[in-house]
């Protein structure tokens, strides 16, 4: 029996070596099922997470851009508005250059009416009787009739 307990002692010892290893091969099955189970659902949940972390930053950061954006369309506004300003006062400047030959006209207008002023007075003054005491005798006033003035230039009417 000697040899046959060997034998025996050989397939017991191998069936609990297998069990062992039965066991240690199931724990190790088990872990790299555990592992990539979780990895599977890691995954397929990727995504969403992914579009919740977006849909979270845009939730917090819209109504910042929101009032970013109005604030950005206000000063827009302002600024168009004192560039049309600018425009128009720019010109109205290149206007008033290109008016200078009216005032010019204005001018030598009102120096025509001044002198026909002059004449009218001088006429009305020559109509008119000299009022003088009864007792003095009246003498005759040398008055020479007045003359046009030239056409004067803007700057010898300022002075």
């Amino acid at each position: 029996m000697q040899g046959g307990d060997s034998l025996y002692n050989r397939m017991a010892t191998a069936n609990l070596f297998k069990e062992a290893q039965d066991a240690e091969l199931e724990y190790k099955a088990r872990k790299v099922t555990d592992k990539i189970s979780e990895n599977m659902n890691v995954i397929a949940n990727e995504p969403s997470l992914a579009f919740f972390r977006i849909q979270e930053h845009v939730r917090k950061s819209l109504p910042q851009l929101v009032e970013t954006k109005h604030e950005v369309q206000d000063i827009q506004q302002k600024v168009q508005g004192a560039s049309f300003d600018t425009e128009y006062a720019t010109n109205a400047v290149k206007n008033l250059q290109k008016s200078s030959i009216h005032f010019q006209n204005i001018q030598d207008l009102m120096k025509n009416a001044m002198f026909m002023k002059q004449q009218i007075d001088y006429q009305h003054d020559r109509s008119e009787p000299l009022i003088t005491p009864v007792n003095e005798p009246v003498e005759p006033v040398d008055r020479e009739p007045l003359v046009a003035p030239g056409p004067l230039s803007v700057n010898a009417g300022a002075s």
